[in-house]
């Protein structure tokens, strides 16, 4: 019989990566087609009721991080994965088809969930069908997810030119996720831990009885505290660029976005390639908020709309080259019985971000006035402060567990 720990695990690889890929165009879609939906809902051209229902998503994720990751390690990847295909289908025929904000709203909700399930689901299978490669395997969740968002003005145009209506977009959507959930049913998932565990009987019951012992140390709350440190610097550059380039004279703001996720994409190839060599990941959840820091730093003291281009560049490289993913690496292999929860884990940080840091954003941009954009850009360089010395816990502790023989925090 063939050992367990040789099975190919490329299908579902394929749907994993597709997962993401379309994952990255759920998280853009809606505010593509705000007037649209908004119109659909009975709402008219009321697009602040489609940034409502587009919150609804981040609580969702928050409320689903407590416990999805308990169910994929408990139930296992495969149940999970098909819960999470299956809800991304409701979300995206959920907000084509409600006849109201109210449905809308709990189709946002769901959505939030299937994220949380997909990144309790997909992320640690791979880790554990390749754990040799657990960086670059998380690394590239990041690069499908940034694939989709790069992608969907080009697929919108294409619709737009061919007088297609965008219910074909979110119909699709839907209609892929369905394949995807019934795929799962068939698709081979590693068992959790990795194949390589639980081996014979006398290995079940020994890991089972080890379950549950683990031990929590500083760099495991910093890992999991880069949930929102990780996210944070390159969400709220997203979020607020466009003003800070009007600010600064740029005509044509837009195109800071366009090249930020253009070195966004190149960023996580490289970082991959990197890793794979031997470049640890704490030297890049190091070195990569240094970098985003001094960038956010010549942005606000030298006002100049042609050296935006430089910054966006570097924000697209250094603040969102997949540090979250690195983060969501080092925890798991720290707990390799419970990735899913520690995936969940910086989620919820994660989620806390998204809503958070938008929040004291805004109330920078109520109270700054015209010079808000760049009283946003020293928030911002504050963020990378906490995510440097997060990362500096990290690395010290790691070199600590070197020393003393200590690979898992499990016992």
């Amino acid at each position: 019989m063939m050992s367990a720990k040789k099975r190919n695990y490329m299908s579902t690889a394929i749907a994993v990566y597709l997962s993401f890929l379309l994952c990255g165009i759920d998280m853009s879609i809606t505010a593509q087609y705000k007037t649209q939906l908004a119109q659909a809902w009975g709402q008219g051209n009321n697009i602040a009721a489609v940034l409502t229902v587009n919150s609804a998503v981040g609580i969702g994720g928050i409320v689903a991080s407590f416990f999805t990751g308990i169910i994929s390690d408990h139930f296992g990847r495969k149940s999970s994965a098909i819960i999470s295909s299956f809800l991304w289908a409701a979300f995206a025929f959920g907000m084509l088809y409600a006849p109201n904000v109210s449905v809308a709203y709990f189709a946002g909700i769901l959505g939030g969930i299937a994220n949380s399930f997909t990144n309790a689901a997909w992320t640690p299978s791979m880790m554990d069908a390749y754990p040799d490669k657990r960086s670059l395997m998380t690394l590239l969740t990041k690069f499908f997810v940034s694939l989709g968002q790069f992608i969907l003005p080009f697929i919108i145009v294409a619709l737009a030119a061919s007088h297609i209506s965008f219910a074909v977009a979110f119909n699709l959507l839907g209609l892929i996720y369905v394949v995807i959930g019934i795929l799962c049913f068939f698709l081979p998932f590693p068992k959790v831990g990795g194949d390589q565990v639980q081996n014979s009987n006398d290995n079940k019951t020994e890991k089972k009885s080890a379950k549950g012992k683990i031990k929590i140390t500083s760099e495991t709350i910093a890992l999991a505290l880069m949930g929102f440190s990780s996210t944070a610097v390159f969400m709220i550059w997203t979020q607020t660029n466009q003003e800070l380039g009007k600010l600064y004279g740029l005509s044509n703001p837009a195109l800071l976005q366009s090249i930020y996720a253009v070195t966004s994409l190149i960023s996580v190839l490289v970082t991959s390639w990197m890793v794979t060599k031997g470049l640890r990941e704490s030297t890049v959840l190091i070195v990569y908020p240094a970098v985003a820091g001094v960038a956010l730093l010549l942005a606000y003291f030298i006002h100049n709309g042609t050296l935006l281009f430089l910054v966006a560049a570097l924000m697209g490289w250094f603040a969102a080259g997949g540090l979250m993913q690195l983060a969501v690496s080092l925890l798991s292999g720290l707990y390799p019985d419970y990735k899913a929860t520690a995936t969940s884990a910086i989620g919820l940080a994660n989620g806390i971000s998204n809503w958070g840091v938008i929040q004291i954003a805004a109330l920078i941009t109520a109270n700054g006035g015209i010079n808000a954009p760049r009283e946003i850009l020293l928030f911002n360089f504050a963020i990378c402060i906490i995510g440097i010395v997060l990362a500096l816990v990290v690395r010290h502790n790691q070199n600590k567990r070197a020393k003393a023989g200590i690979e898992t925090l499990e016992k």
